[in-house]
């Protein structure tokens, strides 16, 4: 019984937490992704970026 109520009182703390957050978290930052690279600027949409990858393309 008494890990029960133990659990319960950790449950609501951890509910307590996340609500915290969630309130002081910005609206529009909840979901966000570059749209371009960092680095060069180019249309990325959240990928990453073909020219500054850093991997050798073998010539294709």
């Amino acid at each position: 019984m008494v890990l029960a109520w133990i659990g319960i009182v950790v449950g609501v703390l951890i509910v307590i937490a996340l609500i915290v957050k969630l309130m002081r978290t910005p609206s529009y930052a909840a979901v966000s992704f570059e749209q371009r690279c960092k680095k060069c600027g180019l249309k990325t949409n959240g990928l990453k970026c073909p020219k500054c990858d850093g991997k050798p393309s073998f010539g294709v």
